[in-house]
């Protein structure tokens, strides 16, 4: 039997009193990709901060790499050498340097004599390990012009610095979290070659679907222990895995016929919206009910909510009740006055402020019809922040958590508790399940019904087609830029998929 790449040995995190981490184990072999699985709070964090020495785990444990002991305690500043190297949730590249300059931070090569860094050894470094991965990428080239596979393929670059090809583990945590999905095909097949070179791969995923489809076997994490440890993944299914995460069934509820929608007078008119790829999405959306918009990746999909929530200039009208926004000339002051709101799927970047607490976050954009010109008023702020707490079960349930510490799930829990907040007449959600495990995911979407039955029009766009089923009245299925199919329920994943794939008649129009 051949040593194990990783070996992790009765792991544990104890945090005043509270034991949040019990005895954790997990082995990984040479040239395996592992997956890592468990719900917010499960103690995946927690695991990756003790095996990357960001926290100090409790008397007793081991963390060995080939047979070596490497912890605790880590020693971070060894971890590469030692064979250890992380691509955490958002790459960590800094977009204004270049390809080179990020490859290399940290392990820059120098002049013997001056220290100065030596650009030409670096440069051969980085062209050595593009030519490893098959890739041609330019070592000068900023990394803010590069497309996001090729970002990827940047902190790929940067793990595998001064390394025996075939050597180490790298560890994604949640990265594809920070990769649009026209770019994981290639991501996936990036970490399938390092695998086959002998590379062992961690890969931390809510995504069970990317589970099952990339990894090799599975360790699951549930309420601080692992309860099942190197499950080979070609044994399961979704709803085998949905079981190891949760401990139950993780089907997704019929939420349509749950919820039922109470249509209200009034009208909400998309007139020939464009911009991007989008040509043409005209559209009635009635008061009360939730409208998916899907499609292939070049159908439009990806534009469509940015369009709609004023994130990008285009083209068209939006009638609300009456009242026209041109999306020519319209600014997000006056999406927002009309009462349409959008939650982007970057909700880190677009959505919150990460550095602030949840009741900063939540109550920012009702300041000025909440509070006053001197005051901005207490009790409502607790209020709000308490009631958005309480309907999204956002954990921990404190109005002075900062956003940074949340997990994904509950952050996009605050968000949309954000602008539900304010009663929008139209709320455009952008793939709001992505990158959240499965029981935040049930959350989001049966909240998602309710703000409709309260009188909030819904426009859900996703590739998600479980999540379209579940929630929608009605879904349009863009091609080429145009309404090409319109579904009406009772709708299934299935019906979703065909609608997608099977060719229109004599193309859209």
């Amino acid at each position: 039997v051949s040593t194990p790449r990783l070996q992790v040995r009765d792991l544990s995190k104890t945090f005043a009193g509270v034991t949040v981490l019990d005895r954790a184990t997990m082995s990984i072999a040479p040239g395996e990709i592992h997956a890592l699985v468990g719900q917010n709070g499960s103690g995946k964090s927690t695991l990756i901060k003790l095996i990357s020495g960001v926290y100090r785990a409790d008397p007793g444990g081991e963390i060995l790499v080939d047979g070596a002991r490497v912890g605790p305690p880590v020693h971070p500043g060894r971890l590469h050498e030692e064979g250890l190297s992380f691509v955490h949730q958002d790459l960590g590249l800094v977009a204004d340097l270049s390809v080179r300059e990020n490859v290399r931070v940290g392990r820059h090569s120098t002049r013997r004599f001056t220290r100065w860094i030596d650009k030409a050894r670096d440069r051969e470094a980085v062209r050595q390990t593009f030519e490893f991965l098959g890739l041609d990428i330019a070592p000068e080239a900023r990394v803010a012009a590069l497309p996001p596979s090729e970002r990827v393929a940047v902190a790929v670059a940067r793990a595998l610095q001064d390394r025996e090809a075939g050597s180490g583990v790298i560890v994604f945590d949640e990265s594809s979290r920070a990769i649009p999905r026209e770019a994981l095909p290639a991501f996936y097949a990036m970490i399938r070659f390092l695998a086959d070179q002998g590379t062992s791969v961690l890969l931390v995923s809510h995504n069970l679907k990317e589970v099952l489809a990339v990894t090799d076997r599975v360790t699951a994490l549930r309420n601080g222990m692992v309860v099942d440890a190197g499950v080979p993944t070609a044994d399961l299914d979704e709803a085998a895995l949905t079981r190891l995460v949760l401990g139950r069934e993780g089907t997704l509820d019929d939420l349509v016929t749950a919820l039922p929608a109470k249509v209200r007078p009034g009208e909400i008119e998309l007139r020939g919206v464009a911009g991007g790829r989008v040509r043409d999405l005209t559209a009635r959306l009635r008061r009360g009910e939730v409208v998916g918009v899907t499609g292939a990746v070049d159908s439009g999909l990806l534009d469509v909510s940015a369009l709609l929530g004023g994130a990008r200039p285009g083209e068209g009208r939006i009638a609300v009740d009456g009242a026209s926004l041109d999306l020519a000339r319209a600014r997000v002051a006056d999406f927002l006055g009309a009462g349409v709101a959008l939650i982007p799927q970057d909700r880190a970047v677009q959505g919150l402020a990460l550095g602030l607490t949840v009741e900063e976050n939540v109550t920012a954009p009702h300041l000025t019809t909440r509070g006053s010109a001197w005051w901005t008023g207490r009790r409502w702020r607790h209020a709000a922040t308490d009631g958005v707490l309480d309907t999204f079960g956002v954990q921990p349930r404190k109005r002075d958590a900062v956003v940074a510490t949340l997990s994904g799930g509950n952050q996009q829990k605050v968000l949309m508790g954000k602008w539900l907040l304010g009663g929008p007449k139209l709320l455009v959600l952008d793939d709001p399940t992505q990158a959240v495990d499965v029981g935040a995911r049930a959350a989001i979407l049966e909240a998602t019904r309710k703000a409709a039955q309260e009188g909030t029009t819904i426009l859900l766009c996703s590739a998600e087609v479980e999540d379209l089923a579940a929630v929608c009245d009605r879904v349009l299925v863009l091609a080429d830029g145009v309404v090409a199919r319109e579904l009406t329920g009772p709708i299934t994943p299935e019906d979703i998929l065909t609608a997608i794939f099977t060719p229109v008649a004599g193309g859209a129009a």
